[in-house]
């Protein structure tokens, strides 16, 4: 396998509007390494999430090691001209905290979960998140949410969802949670503060708690509509 050190990325045309987008990332000294390693999907994978299949599959994949973590770089070249894209992190299964469903570990497998994105389009779902997919940033329930939850449903006279077995998928800036349940694998957003066209509330629970969105009902939709949105913005 042949590597490219820090000196020589400065080649990569990718790395680079990565690395001037998302400045903080990157420490003065960090290690980086460049990989000449081939991307390979699963026909699972293809088959599971065929959006998401096609968008990587026109994707230029940079591999790289930014102090001994390895990611995978997906680039695209989007509507404005523009180098667009995501920076997935790749990890081993024995570093996930929570038991996933298969298709989250599918996903996993195959590219990894999102840590960045650059120049993406406007109001999509990687829009100013921490993470997206990740298995070690995955938690159960609704954290430190759920005081707030409590007094929320109180004050509206309102049952609560037990949410103890949600796994969190996607962790946002502001602390809103992408969730979904296991057993049905329905997607859910709790989120105390949002601006969002595309979630409505809950029947029956308080508004600025738990929301659904609309045009997707599984993990797998919430997969598949985050790589239509990436489509539609590319060329």
């Amino acid at each position: 396998m042949k590597l490219w050190r820090k000196k020589e990325m400065d080649n990569n045309r990718d790395f680079e509007a990565f690395r001037n987008d998302v400045s903080w990332f990157l420490k003065p000294n960090s290690d980086i390494v460049f990989k000449d390693s081939e991307l390979m999907i699963s026909e699972e994978f293809k088959k599971t999430f065929p959006k998401l299949s096609g968008l990587i599959q026109k994707a230029r994949v940079s591999n790289v090691e930014i102090d001994s973590e390895s990611y995978i770089l997906f680039a695209w070249d989007n509507v404005d001209n523009q180098i667009c894209g995501w920076l997935n992190k790749l990890e081993l299964a024995d570093s996930y905290k929570c038991e996933m469903i298969e298709e989250h570990e599918l996903l996993l497998r195959n590219i990894g979960g999102i840590k960045e994105s650059f120049n993406e389009p406007e109001d999509s779902f990687t829009n100013n998140q921490n993470f997206v997919f990740i298995g070690s940033e995955c938690m159960r329930g609704i954290g430190d949410w759920d005081d707030y939850y409590s007094m929320m449903c109180e004050d509206d006279k309102c049952e609560k969802i037990d949410s103890s077995n949600y796994l969190a998928f996607v962790y946002e800036a502001n602390g809103a949670l992408t969730m979904y349940e296991p057993e049905s694998k329905k997607v859910f957003l709790f989120s105390h503060d949002h601006c969002f066209d595309n979630v409505e509330f809950i029947e029956n629970q308080p508004e600025y708690t738990f929301h659904k969105f609309k045009n997707v009902d599984t993990f797998t939709d919430y997969v598949e509509e985050l790589a239509d949105q990436w489509v539609k913005f590319i060329k």
